[in-house]
């Protein structure tokens, strides 16, 4: 392909992550449900002041940026603190790192130093996911509903132990395949916080089930994640080279850029991320 065919295809990618951030101030209020939120979520909170004597008492609303940086907000002794796990330690940043079913993260511990709390309009139950991929799965998901299809994430973040426990149920529940369809801990994408498990109410929210495949939801995702920056971590017919199972539901994200390369070339995630770092 010709140089001027690759530029124009970085240009479009320029200008769909600009939109996506501008997008996103005003994206992030739409979910917003302040009577049946307990938590702060990527989406506003609005705080009330404290020891006020008037009706009414002024209230202050804090953005994205404000609700979760490294130490908590306080405002008039309250205090609003990020209910996502936190790094102990500084780790590299492992956000694009290639992890597959014989590539583990190089430190077991290792925990985002952005996890957000995913909004409970889009989440089935408390999820946390890296601020840098939360953004634009709130942006994919709007775009999904207002093309008539309801996605929503069962599954976001996992710690190594999460993890751990996982694999472990399913290898003592008989399954055969538990380490084809489950990732041993220190090796699954979800513990970037970069990796979402999608479901949809047409399967009852179903979690990690082969049900999601045959979905509008699911064909709908194919066809458009990778426009968000959203790839299909293990397609169909590819387990010989990802190490896993057909999971139709299971999506990383990986940038629009490097999104659209891999759904260009055909490459599993894995392949891309290895000859990039060669």
């Amino acid at each position: 392909m010709s140089k001027k065919y690759f530029s124009t295809l970085f240009i479009l990618a320029f200008i769909i992550t600009l939109i996506t951030l501008i997008l996103s101030f005003f994206l992030v209020k739409l979910l917003h449900h302040p009577e049946s939120q307990p938590f702060p979520t990527v989406s506003s909170v609005t705080l009330e002041t404290e020891a006020s004597q008037a009706n009414t008492p002024p209230t202050q609303t804090l953005t994205t940026k404000e609700l979760f940086p490294q130490t908590p907000v306080v405002h008039n002794q309250t205090v609003l603190k990020n209910p996502c796990p936190v790094p102990k330690k500084d780790y590299a940043d492992y956000s694009y790192l290639n992890v597959g079913q014989n590539i583990a993260i190089p430190d077991k511990t290792y925990v985002p130093a952005d996890l957000v709390l995913l909004d409970k309009s889009i989440s089935t139950s408390p999820i946390c996911l890296s601020n840098q991929a939360a953004i634009p799965l709130i942006v994919m998901l709007i775009a999904a509903k207002e093309a008539g299809y309801t996605i929503k994430v069962s599954s976001g973040y996992r710690s190594y132990t999460t993890q751990q426990g996982i694999l472990s149920n399913d290898i003592k529940s008989g399954n055969p395949h538990a380490t084809e369809l489950v990732a041993k801990p220190g090796y699954s994408e979800h513990q970037l916080g970069m990796a979402v498990d999608l479901t949809s109410p047409s399967i009852n929210d179903a979690s990690a089930t082969g049900k999601f495949a045959d979905t509008k939801e699911a064909a709908w995702l194919q066809d458009n994640a990778y426009k968000y920056g959203f790839i299909e971590s293990y397609p169909e017919d590819k387990e010989e080279i990802t190490g896993y199972m057909y999971e139709a539901w299971h999506y990383r994200f990986v940038g629009i850029a490097n999104a659209l390369a891999i759904f260009q070339s055909g490459e599993t995630t894995n392949q891309y991320l290895e000859g990039l770092q060669n």
